[in-house]
């Protein structure tokens, strides 16, 4: 974390602080690659940090995902650029997500590796916002595995209406962070009540525990237009692996004939990605690797692969 300039922990100071840097900052924004569609504009984002250093609030601005800075702050703040974000909610101004993690909840409350923003989510994140801006407008989405939710509160900011779910030890820090982007039923104050947004709801699901194939025909009747899930494929701190045929299951269940999955995972060698593969073949028709090349120049991170699936 780089110490300098401080952060407030007040929230209504810390949102001033942003929009003042956002407006004294536009002219300053960095393109984070060419757009994946002709006559677009490039993705812009940038990532504010909170946390601490040395008992004092500090935070930075990073251009790229930094995984120990990431995962060492207590909030981040992504930038989406207002040609994407603005034209979909009908503002004149740059809007920004905010997730707040709880990293140190690793070990206290037990939340486990949910707790935490991981280098998939940014990568997918960034694949998202560099679409066209009505990709999302009034789509249905759900996030499997949301964690701290950031890919799904991404995806209602573009206009998704989205469902976020996890275990459900982590629903309290998702209902959090989507009432901190005021994406649930309440429109923020001040808004029209008549423009188009996005909104956000939070449930359990927990592929792999007793009867969940219920729960996923029971959410698949909103007939989903995207389904995302991020890094949950993974060798945990104990060795374990998450169960891919479960999770594969859960995905394949909650898609339908033109609803488009899409998966981002480590790559921690072969034997991880030749399961994952193979949970893939079993479920999906269509199981398509999108290039690197095809990503937001700084997201086309070598350990990072994004998948599309379709049934």
């Amino acid at each position: 974390m780089i110490a300098g300039e401080m952060w407030s922990r007040n929230d209504k100071e810390v949102s001033s602080y942003v929009e003042q840097k956002l407006a004294a900052d536009a002219s300053k924004l960095v393109r984070w690659g060419e757009p994946l569609y002709p006559g677009g504009s490039p993705c812009i984002m940038r990532f504010w940090l909170e946390g601490w250093e040395d008992g004092e609030p500090v935070k930075s601005c990073l251009q790229a995902p930094d995984r120990w800075q990431t995962q060492a702050a207590e909030r981040i703040t992504i930038e989406i650029a207002p040609d994407k974000l603005v034209t979909v909610q009908q503002q004149d101004v740059m809007v920004h997500v905010c997730a707040a993690k709880q990293p140190r909840s690793l070990t206290g409350a037990r939340l486990g590796v949910g707790a935490c923003l991981w280098d998939g989510a940014f990568v997918l994140t960034a694949y998202i916002a560099a679409q066209p801006v009505d990709t999302y407008a009034g789509k249905r989405c759900i996030e499997l595995g949301a964690g701290v939710g950031l890919v799904g509160l991404a995806l209602a900011r573009l206009g998704a209406h989205v469902t976020l779910t996890d275990k459900p030890i982590l629903l309290g820090l998702l209902r959090g962070n989507v009432a901190k982007n005021w994406l649930g039923e309440r429109p923020p104050p001040g808004s029209n009540p008549d423009s188009q947004r996005g909104k956000a709801d939070v449930t359990a699901l927990e592929w792999g525990s007793k009867g969940y194939m219920s729960r996923v025909l029971q959410l698949a009747t909103a007939k989903f237009d995207f389904v995302v899930a991020t890094d949950c494929t993974y060798i945990d701190p104990d060795g374990n692996t998450p169960d891919d045929d479960h999770f594969m299951t859960a995905c394949a269940g909650l898609c339908h004939e033109s609803t488009r999955c899409f998966v981002t995972f480590e790559d921690r060698g072969t034997v991880l990605r030749n399961k994952f593969l193979a949970a893939a073949h079993t479920k999906f028709r269509h199981v398509k690797e999108v290039h690197r090349n095809a990503l937001p120049q700084h997201y086309q991170l070598e350990h990072i692969d994004v998948w599309e699936l379709r049934l």
